[in-house]
């Protein structure tokens, strides 16, 4: 068929694909945020409101349909896809759903059993600390790492890793327990 001089319609042709870098705070993956973007189009800005889902990964793209580019001729608009960035954070790393931390405990606690305050994203824990715990010990707390996207109430787990903490300085008094306790060990 050929085409009929001057008869045809502009063909209808879909807006562009935006692409957009994103930075976000562990804390704002844990418990999803909202970020305001803007859009130079034509010469005047738009700005777009998009929700970023809970549990959210570094490098992972997040897309709001429809808010690219206008499509011309009554083509649909394009998307707006975020990519984003997980910053790294200073008490957890993170491996998928899980998170890391390291707690530090007194000797005399990790020897003698006790209880440790554990950070979690959102606030700390107590966890309990058995007698003869070795330094690098790892204890899992259940659902205190981050949430899963699309499924925010199944989260994964924080491993702690036990830090013992050595006395850098000894009083008077503490240096002759441990001078008695040296003699015991020797028999």
């Amino acid at each position: 068929g050929r085409a009929r001089a001057g008869g045809r319609a502009p063909r209808t042709q879909k807006g562009q694909d935006i692409e957009h870098g994103v930075e976000l705070t562990l804390e704002e993956a844990y418990h999803g945020a909202t970020r305001r973007i803007s859009i130079k189009e034509g010469g005047h800005a738009r700005s777009v409101d998009v929700r970023i889902p809970v549990g959210v990964k570094d490098g992972s793209r997040v897309r709001a349909a429809g808010e690219g580019a206008a499509g011309s001729n009554g083509g649909s608009a394009g998307d707006l896809y975020l990519r984003v960035h997980v910053k790294p954070h200073a008490v957890f790393e993170r491996d998928g759903t899980d998170l890391k931390t390291k707690v530090g405990v007194p000797v005399t606690t990790a020897v003698l059993g006790g209880e440790a305050q554990v950070p979690t994203v959102t606030g700390s824990v107590r966890l309990k600390i058995p007698e003869g715990t070795q330094n690098g010990q790892v204890f899992r707390l259940k659902g205190h790492g981050m949430p899963q996207v699309g499924k925010p109430d199944e989260k994964g787990d924080l491993y702690a890793a036990v830090e013992v903490q050595l006395p850098r300085a000894l009083t008077k008094d503490q240096r002759q327990h441990y001078e008695a306790l040296q003699k015991l060990e020797r028999g």
